[in-house]
């Protein structure tokens, strides 16, 4: 619960939120938690993603994560969906935007002894520099500089209710019948303990006498 789960791309990671019950079967959620696209005046860890001091409002803007050295120099920065949790100064432009925590976030949610993941949506949101162009003219009566929606990705899936039912009599049944009988084996031993006591108590008591 307490760790991390670190993606492969970029320095994105989940952290545990919440234990949930996925079709009767405990798991842990982990969730992409907002520091993860926080500037680097929130979360240092940050830094190497601000490239632009003017786009970024001197590194102050959050939300977003320039990625263009990952893209060939392209000006490209990714973000959660509809800029959740991303400051006014970026998501304020655009209009038509709508940021729900749940149809935007991303999350995995984990089964702790296998380590299975039975359930996982992943959203992200791939967006666009756009700049003030005098040639262009679609751009030249910019005033100011964009961060432009392009299009944004809503993977997920699930364990189906066949492979649940398997892994509940497979895994979970037999995680609870252990979880049973060391309850009874902890139970038994403390019985006899106190029955030892009380013997040895009453063995004393008739040695004094």
């Amino acid at each position: 619960k307490n760790c991390k789960l670190r993606f492969r791309v970029w320095s994105i990671y989940a952290v545990f939120e919440s234990d949930i019950n996925l079709k009767g079967i405990p798991v842990y959620r982990f969730v992409l938690p907002s520091k993860a696209f926080a500037s680097p005046v929130q979360n240092p860890d940050n830094h190497c993603f601000c490239t632009e001091k003017v786009i970024s409002k001197n590194c102050t803007s959050y939300g977003v994560l320039d990625i263009s050295k990952c893209k060939d120099g392209k000006p490209v920065y990714i973000s959660l969906p509809h800029f959740l949790h991303a400051s006014p100064d970026v998501s304020e432009p655009i209009e038509g935007l709508n940021p729900n925590e749940e149809e935007h976030r991303t999350y995995l949610d984990i089964e702790p002894i296998t380590g299975f993941t039975l359930r996982f949506a992943k959203r992200l949101q791939v967006n666009m520099l756009v700049k003030p162009a005098r040639k262009i003219e679609a751009l030249k009566s910019l005033k100011r500089n964009y961060l432009v929606p392009i299009l944004w990705l809503n993977e997920t899936g699930t364990i189906g209710d066949e492979k649940a039912e398997m892994f509940r009599k497979q895994v979970t049944g037999k995680i609870n019948l252990l979880g049973l009988v060391e309850m009874i084996l902890l139970s038994v031993g403390v019985v006899m303990f106190v029955a030892f006591m009380i013997s040895y108590c009453a063995c004393r008591s008739k040695t004094v006498k």
